[in-house]
């Protein structure tokens, strides 16, 4: 089978690049041949890779006559937007990281000049509300919400397969493109190897006795960080030893030093920014006692970070919503989305786990036994390729 997938590559700039790189070796060896990956960050990887070879995005038109199936890599940042000009001029299997691709489109419009595609897709999922809405839009730039508008239907209705990650994502995308042909496939996550966390905090300098709360990923608005530094100010006023890790780059929409120095937590916050180094990252989570993941925008995506956590074996707070509420209790608390006062709910939770180690204990212990038995990347590749077999065998 000659597969290709066109991929972001840039781990800067989108998650999906590393579930790229963790997914690309086992696709390879799933379909029994070399893998060909077209992306424009090809600056971004080592001379070699295992089982797979990476072209200019530039070179598709040409090789695509060759290939049995194109797999899309496909979510709603800017790091996908050199994919716009193949997508429906070279249909294929469209992995969708994100149910909400306004924002593609209407960059499509406003950075490449391309309304009519903008338009279309609008058109498309939503009629003339949905075209009126576009020249709204276009003319002077509005929030546009979830799930109310998705403006992903066009293109999985004229793609010949999806892949979502979630069920969640499934009944949400197949009640207003039911023609799609539509599968649910776990993410791939590389169950890593454990690190005690005496160790791990000898290598990074922390006292055994801290309680040391992670927060992992783009760091912006929706991931609620202002609830978070207000859980932090409950937790050092009631005497917890409490220290507040942020290992992520931070987006245009937040600012986390101002908003700790307005509560004074300088000393109980540590800003890592992106962290190129795995071994360093692991470490960080290694030495982690509990992780959180909020959502105070929700866009229908399935968390790659939350589920690295889980894979570190850490126990895990999350809004329960979209694809989090499909995680383990066993291994999650989870929060009621649009609480009054999410940063006193979220304390409480904190408080409450740190007083209960064997809680966090069994929690840890269930959170790699999920991503052991769900998310093997193995067992994901096997998953593409009969998604494949499927679709070229009904082509």
């Amino acid at each position: 089978m000659h597969v290709a997938v066109v991929t972001p590559l840039d781990a800067r700039s989108t998650g999906v690049a590393d579930y790229a790189l963790d997914l690309l070796p086992h696709l390879a060896h799933a379909a029994g041949s070399e893998v060909m990956v077209f992306s424009q960050d090809m600056d971004r990887l080592q001379s070699e890779q295992c089982g797979w070879t990476c072209l200019s995005a530039t070179e598709l038109p040409r090789i695509a006559p060759e290939l049995d199936l194109i797999i899309y890599q496909m979510g709603n940042s800017p790091a996908h937007d050199f994919m716009a000009p193949f997508l429906h001029e070279y249909p294929g299997l469209v992995v969708l990281h994100d149910l909400s691709l306004h924002d593609f489109y209407a960059r499509q419009a406003i950075q490449a000049s391309r309304p009519a595609v903008y338009m279309r897709a609008f058109g498309f999922g939503y009629g003339t509300q949905g075209t009126r809405l576009a020249r709204c839009y276009l003319r002077q730039p509005m929030p546009i919400g979830y799930p109310e508008y998705l403006l992903s239907e066009w293109l999985a209705t004229r793609s010949p397969g999806v892949i979502v990650h979630s069920h969640h994502a499934a009944v949400v995308l197949g009640e207003r493109c039911p023609a799609a042909r539509m599968w649910v496939v776990p993410m791939p996550i590389p169950l890593p190897g454990k690190i005690a966390s005496a160790e791990a905090r000898a290598q990074l300098g922390l006292s055994t006795d801290v309680y040391v709360i992670v927060v992992f990923g783009v760091l912006n608005l929706s991931k609620n960080p202002g609830a978070v530094l207000d859980a932090l100010s409950r937790l050092c006023a009631a005497r917890v030893p409490a220290q507040i890790v942020f290992i992520g780059m931070e987006s245009s929409s937040f600012r986390l030093m101002p908003e700790v120095e307005k509560r004074g937590l300088q000393a109980n916050v540590i800003q890592l920014g992106f962290v190129n180094d795995p071994a360093t990252v692991h470490s960080w989570l290694s030495a982690a006692d509990v992780a959180v993941a909020l959502r105070s925008l929700y866009w229908g995506e399935t968390s790659a970070s939350a589920l690295r956590i889980l894979a570190s074996g850490i126990p895990l707070i999350v809004n329960d919503t979209g694809a989090f509420a499909e995680l383990p209790n066993s291994a999650c608390v989870k929060l009621a989305p649009g609480l009054p006062d999410t940063g006193e709910a979220l304390y409480l939770v904190l408080e409450s786990l740190y007083r209960e180690l064997d809680r966090r204990w069994a929690m840890g212990i269930a959170a790699r036994d999920y991503i052991n038995q769900k998310h093997d990347p193995a067992q994901v590749a096997i998953c593409y390729i009969r998604v494949a077999e499927a679709i070229l065998n009904t082509s």
